[in-house]
């Protein structure tokens, strides 16, 4: 009995290297064998929710362009709050300069591609609905009210994001915004 459990043993150490090649075709002696290209799927990053890349607090500034070529510096701090449960983006936005200062809030959700929600500019008290598209890093709306209807474009790249706002019909004829995101907070150890 024990003769052929050790007969086995040394038979399967023997067999043991050959096995696998005896299972793959055989290549020629001196070449390689590749590895098959990875699907797809394989290579495709994860997806993230075009709200949740911008999520967050921003600073940064820019330009007010009003009629009667009028161009002021503006500094803005923004804040993006990303709910992921029902793809809603709520933002806070505060722009200044010497003479001029707006504060703009709005709450969308996105369906699809498509956002719409409302928006409220406090130190003009001027509200209304806004509507449009995002895609990836990339947000194109339009923002309506009574008395107030501008285009919107906001562009986001990792850590830095540009705002467009493109009014029709008032004095304010175009700003421009360049924001970084601010590091996160961190708490020291105790």
């Amino acid at each position: 009995m024990k003769s052929n459990i050790i007969h086995c043993l040394v038979v399967f150490m023997f067999a043991l290297p050959v096995w696998p090649a005896a299972s793959q075709e055989a290549v020629p002696e001196g070449h390689v064998r590749s590895m098959p290209e990875p699907t797809a799927a394989a290579i495709k990053p994860a997806t993230i929710h075009p709200f949740a890349a911008i999520a967050g607090t921003w600073t940064g500034g820019g330009t007010i362009d009003l009629t009667n070529d009028i161009h002021e510096k503006l500094r803005c701090r923004a804040n993006y709050t990303y709910g992921q449960s029902n793809s809603s983006l709520a933002l806070a936005i505060r722009c200044a300069s010497d003479n001029y200062k707006f504060e703009l809030s709005s709450n969308v959700v996105e369906r699809g591609g498509q956002i719409s929600g409302q928006w409220n500019e406090t130190a003009y008290g001027v509200s209304g609905s806004i509507s449009g598209r995002a895609n990836g890093g990339r947000i194109s709306a339009v923002a309506k009210g009574d008395s107030f209807n501008a285009a919107i474009a906001v562009n986001t790249t990792g850590n830095r994001q540009s705002v467009t706002i493109a009014p029709q019909s008032t004095y304010i004829t175009n700003v421009q915004i360049a924001m970084s995101r601010a590091a996160p907070a961190t708490t020291a150890a105790r």
